[in-house]
């Protein structure tokens, strides 16, 4: 692959909004993530427009499968940090995708729901942003949870709920998701 800049970066209008919206996650421990790409079978502009492990394979959210989680956000809570980690020394480039939720009202199912997260040792992760853009966190490797913290908050109008955390490693940065 050759190292060369291929387009110009222009400033865009002021119509953009930070935040996520909602957050889709389903197991897929034990399989390989496949992607299919606008372009072919190779990533050529990031826009990938099928993802496929296991048996399953989705071509919209709609058809996630029955193991899988919705995750609406509250407003202005959630984020999504990738950082891009280059090595000279070992020449290396990979990517981290660090995904941070939130949870409300704790109870027993929430906290239920969030161990099996934890369990799991892959999965397909993509981020929905308030812009109505979809991300796809870890690309083919998938996500794990990180961390949790379960707190009930002090005073009224604390958080009693869940902050949990997700990461992704990637050799490339975050996929966008082009499904109908």
């Amino acid at each position: 692959m050759a190292c060369e800049l291929t387009s110009n970066v222009s400033l865009d209008c002021r119509e953009n909004l930070g935040g996520i919206k909602t957050i889709f996650l389903a197991s897929a421990t034990g399989d390989d993530i496949s992607l299919s790409f606008s372009g072919g079978s190779t990533n050529t502009n990031g826009a990938v427009t099928g993802i496929t492990w296991g048996s399953t394979s989705i071509e919209d959210l709609t058809t996630l499968g029955e193991n899988s989680f919705e995750f609406q956000q509250p407003r202005q809570s959630a984020s999504l940090t990738e950082t891009g980690n280059f090595s000279e020394e070992n020449g290396t480039a990979f990517y981290q995708s660090v995904l941070t939720m939130v949870i409300n009202k704790l109870d027993y199912s929430k906290l239920n729901t969030l161990d099996v997260l934890g369990r799991n040792t892959k999965l397909v992760c993509i981020v929905q942003t308030n812009n109505d853009n979809y991300f796809l966190v870890g690309n083919e490797t998938g996500a794990i949870v990180t961390s949790s913290t379960a707190e009930s908050g002090t005073a009224f109008g604390d958080r009693n709920g869940l902050s949990v955390e997700l990461t992704g490693f990637s050799k490339s940065p975050a996929y966008e998701l082009i499904l109908s």
